[in-house]
C-alpha cells in the first residue's frame, strides 16, 4: 500500500514533470494549453488523491481530499510562479538621456522611422509586420503631449484602429497576429487583421512603462533619471479559447520626446538634434 505522503509526492512530481514538458520541451504551444491545464489542475490532484487513500473498506474520504487538495495548491503556486512571478525578473530598460525632456512639436526623424499616415500626417513608426504598421503622432502644443496611435493596413493604407492617449509614452510590437500596445503601463491587445480589441478573460504581463528607477522590483526611489522598458512578457487567455503563453516581446516606443529601439537600445530625439 502506498502511503498518503507517497501519493502526494507522486502527484507533485507528475505536476512538475508536466510543467517541464509543456514549457521547456514543447515551448508553451497555445493550442495545447488547456490539455496541459486539465492534466496539472485535475489529473495530477486526482492521481494524488487516489494513491493517498487506503484501499480498505470504509476508508475516510478525508485523505483523498487532503492529498488532492495539497497537490492542487502546489500546482496553483507553480502556475503563479511561472506566469506572474518569474517574468518580473526578465526585464530590460533603457536610460533616457537628459536631452529627452519633452517634444517641441517639430518632428525630425531618420527616413526609416518617419511614417506618412493617411491624410499626409507625419508619424513615428513604432512596429511593423508583413501586413500592418503601428505608428504614433504627437501633439506638441503642451505637456504631457497627448499622442495618437494608428494601426494601418499596408495593402490599402486603411486605418484599422485609432487610439488617443493622454501623453507621449507609447510602445508597440507585433506577434503572431496580435498587436501589443502600451500607453505607459496600460496595455492593449489588438487583432492585427481587423483592429478590434482582443477579448481577454485573463491577462498577465510584466511591463513597467516609464519609471524613475532601473530596478522597479527593489523599490520606487527616484534615481534622478528616467528609464523606459523595452521588453514585455505577456500571457493572455481570450474568450474564443485562444491562448498566447508568455511571448517575449522586444518593443519600440516613444517617451519624453525620444524614440527608443527595443532591439538595440538606441535613443533618437524626435525633433531636431540639440
Amino acid at each position: 500500500m502506498i502511503s498518503a505522503r507517497a501519493g502526494i509526492i507522486i502527484g507533485v512530481l507528475l505536476s512538475a514533470a508536466s510543467y517541464f514538458i509543456y514549457i521547456v520541451l514543447l515551448h508553451e504551444p497555445g493550442s495545447l494549453f488547456y490539455a496541459f491545464a486539465a492534466l496539472v489542475f485535475l489529473g495530477c490532484p486526482l492521481i494524488a488523491g487516489i494513491f493517498a487513500t487506503p484501499r480498505t473498506p470504509g476508508s475516510s474520504p478525508k485523505r483523498f481530499f487532503a492529498g488532492s487538495g495539497l497537490v492542487f495548491g502546489v500546482t496553483l503556486l507553480l502556475f503563479i510562479g511561472t506566469y506572474a512571478v518569474l517574468p518580473q525578473f526578465d526585464r530590460a530598460n533603457v536610460q533616457l538621456p537628459a536631452s529627452c525632456d519633452g517634444f517641441d512639436g517639430l518632428l525630425d526623424l531618420p527616413s526609416g522611422l518617419a511614417y506618412s499616415l493617411p491624410g499626409g500626417k507625419g508619424g513615428v513608426l513604432l512596429a511593423e509586420s508583413a501586413e500592418s504598421i503601428f505608428a504614433a503622432t504627437i501633439d506638441g502644443d503642451r505637456a504631457p503631449f497627448a499622442s495618437t496611435g494608428y494601426l494601418v493596413r499596408k495593402s490599402d493604407n486603411a486605418v484599422l484602429r485609432q487610439m488617443p492617449f493622454g501623453n507621449d509614452v507609447v510602445i508597440a510590437s507585433f506577434d503572431k497576429g496580435t498587436v501589443y500596445v502600451y500607453n505607459d503601463k496600460l496595455g492593449y491587445l489588438l487583432d492585427e487583421r481587423t483592429g478590434d480589441f482582443e477579448d481577454s478573460i485573463l491577462l498577465i504581463d510584466n511591463y513597467g512603462g516609464l519609471t524613475e528607477t532601473d530596478r522597479p522590483l527593489l523599490g520606487h526611489a527616484s534615481s534622478g533619471n528616467w528609464y523606459f522598458e523595452t521588453t514585455a512578457g505577456v500571457s493572455s487567455w481570450n474568450s474564443d479559447g485562444a491562448v498566447k503563453s508568455r511571448p517575449h516581446l522586444k518593443m519600440n516606443g516613444i517617451a519624453r520626446g525620444c524614440y527608443v529601439s527595443g532591439a538595440t537600445g538606441e535613443v533618437i530625439p524626435l525633433g531636431p538634434r540639440r
